[in-house]
């Protein structure tokens, strides 16, 4: 997958080409705070397995190459371990420098707009108090449907 903004290119990220995330690995704490990994510290074969079994896209400026972040699509399972077919929950970071200039709010706009066209429908959960995470989800389209125990909003779209 290859989706196209006027500013990003996000594309899909395959395990052998993992490597292209570790400029990624200086941010720990994007880690921890996107959900991703509650303890430990994440590592090139932490990236390797993800993008083996999950869907990683990378985000990139277009004109530079730049990579600014990643979304991931992570299935979601029944209580009986089964996958939900075209649902995902979806997970996304940010590097710093990146970070208040609208590209998650675009890249995930478009990646939203391209999932539409296969009927995929996206969950999310962000903290209460990460408003910047909540704005980027309000303004692609995400409804906050729950508020779970430890304050944890529920997303979806």
């Amino acid at each position: 997958m290859i989706i196209k903004t006027s500013r990003l290119i996000i594309k899909r990220v395959r395990s052998q080409e993992a490597a292209s995330l570790t400029p990624l690995l200086r941010y720990q704490s994007l880690f921890r705070r996107a959900g991703l990994v509650s303890f430990g510290k994440v590592e090139l074969n932490s990236l390797q397995l993800l993008c083996h079994s999950e869907c990683v896209l990378q985000i990139k400026t277009r004109d530079k190459q730049q990579l600014l972040g990643i979304i991931i699509l992570l299935h979601v399972y029944g209580e009986n371990g089964e996958v939900f077919p075209k649902k995902y929950e979806i997970g996304y970071l940010l590097t710093p420098p990146a970070q208040h200039c609208g590209y998650m709010i675009e890249a995930l706009s478009a990646v939203c707009q391209e999932l539409d066209k296969y009927n995929v429908k996206l969950v999310a959960e962000t903290k209460k108090n990460n408003e910047s995470s909540k704005w980027v989800l309000k303004r692609c389209g995400f409804i906050q449907i729950a508020i779970k125990a430890g304050m944890i909003e529920c997303w979806e779209r």
